[in-house]
């Protein structure tokens, strides 16, 4: 994409309306949330979805659904609805580079927009837009995700995040009192060299006993625990491990080991048998490993319930219902994401699945007339060599037809999912689409480690 010397230069990819100006309003803004004059709180809703914070998040008057990842220092969008048409002003050029080997991606700054998050706004908000199309949470998690927003947001509030009731309380700093809680554990978010990405402290059981990791607090991860191997400091992948896709960075697919370590304690809170990814060392190339050792995800962080203060440097952990919850891995080696839709006869109100979050976001089934509707459709997007499923058969790009006997539309893309981490032993039966031919497989759920 060039960017032309004209006044304007309009630029449409999915729909999206950039504005590009010869002069950059905007430069010195301050890009700062706040709630209406004399509002102290406001209470979100929110969508728990594969470990995740999904929010709704209103952009210039689109309405748009963002993960709240407190990993990320900048709003980006990467994914717009093709029924919306969102107005980016200021906008120039530039590249992210983030985890993954491959280059840096291209994406469009801009500033002055408005955001609002429930209550709370910012109208000068700076936003970035990823023009690469590979990049985007959605098929992976079954709904519209269209970016994804943290420290921007984090910076100017006290959170009060609980997973167990999807709901966060939105305090301004002055207007929230700490409550005595003995069974919570209180400690400091470290930002290092004026990095906005918060650091805590935890302790990693390893053969040689109990170790401290600085840890990203990273809510925009799905993942458990990663680990970055150090030597100096005893940390290492176990024996008893296996290699695996962990996930997709802005520059590229990431690669590595996942295994579970006996123990990982956050203050006075042990949680055992923890999931850990160690992500190969290619991949984490540029992080200093003396100052930092690896992130904490969603499938632990789901497990408390929060304060999250970055104006006093702070957070607060206190287990919810979710904290026994043991730590599964995917028993199938299958990886299932949304690709698009079928069209169905015969059509009955009994078959409507939501695609979107529908507390979230107004999605609305299309019908052709009464007797056909778009259901939608899955297919494997990855198969873990030598899983269950690999060796049944099963390979990428098979279309999901039929899982134990119901209907692949009939299910949401968490609740497929979750079927693979049920309970091993547990019979899979599959109808799938290969070329146009229908083919059943069976399979039978296995513990990795």
């Amino acid at each position: 994409m060039e960017i032309t010397s004209r006044s304007f230069y309009y630029l449409f990819k999915n729909r999206v309306l950039v504005f590009f100006l010869l002069v950059t309003m905007g430069l010195f803004s301050q890009n700062n949330f706040k709630l209406p004059k004399g509002v102290k709180h406001d209470k979100i809703k929110f969508e728990l979805a594969n470990n995740l914070i999904v929010l709704p998040v209103v952009i210039n008057d689109v309405q748009m659904s963002f993960i709240l990842d407190s990993g990320v220092t900048s709003t980006i969008i990467f994914s717009v609805d093709n029924t919306s048409t969102l107005e980016l002003k200021n906008a120039s050029k530039i590249y992210l580079r983030g985890l993954g080997n491959e280059e840096p991606v291209e994406a469009i700054k801009s500033s002055n927009n408005e955001l609002r998050i429930g209550k709370s706004f910012s109208v000068d908000q700076t936003v970035f837009l990823v023009l690469d199309e590979s990049i985007n949470f959605s098929p992976r998690m079954g709904f519209p995700i269209h970016g994804i927003i943290g420290y921007d947001f984090f910076k100017d509030f006290i959170l009060d995040i609980n997973y167990a009731k999807e709901y966060i309380k939105v305090y301004s700093p002055n207007a929230f009192d700490y409550k005595k809680c003995k069974k919570c554990y209180q400690t400091g978010l470290v930002f290092r060299d004026k990095n906005k990405k918060p650091l805590i402290t935890a302790k990693y059981k390893s053969e040689n006993g109990l170790i401290d990791v600085n840890l990203l607090l990273d809510s925009g991860s799905g993942s458990s625990l990663w680990l970055f191997e150090n030597k100096e400091k005893g940390i290492k992948i176990n024996s008893n491990s296996f290699r695996d896709f962990l996930g997709k960075g802005f520059s590229g697919e990431i690669y590595g080991q996942k295994t579970k370590i006996k123990e990982l304690r956050i203050g006075d809170f042990k949680l055992r048998d923890v999931k850990a990814s160690f992500p190969d060392s290619l991949y984490i190339q540029g992080i200093s490993l003396n100052r930092r050792q690896g992130s904490l995800g969603g499938d632990i962080l789901k497990r408390f319930n929060l304060i999250v203060d970055y104006p006093h440097k702070k957070i607060s952990f206190k287990k919810n219902s979710l904290f026994n919850k043991p730590f599964y891995y995917n028993m199938s080696g299958i990886t299932l994401q949304h690709t698009g839709f079928s069209i169905a006869k015969n059509y009955v109100e009994n078959d409507r699945v939501y695609l979107g979050i529908n507390k979230l976001v107004n999605q609305k089934t299309l019908q052709f007339s009464t007797n056909f509707v778009l259901q939608p459709k899955y297919e494997i997007s990855d198969v873990r060599p030598d899983s269950p499923a690999y060796l049944a058969g099963l390979r990428k790009g098979d279309v999901i037809l039929s899982v134990n006997g119901r209907l692949a539309y009939r299910y949401k893309l968490s609740d497929l999912n979750d079927l693979f981490y049920s309970e091993e032993g547990k019979s899979i039966k599959m109808q799938i689409e290969r070329l146009g031919v229908k083919i059943k497989f069976q399979f039978f759920l296995k513990k990795v480690i």
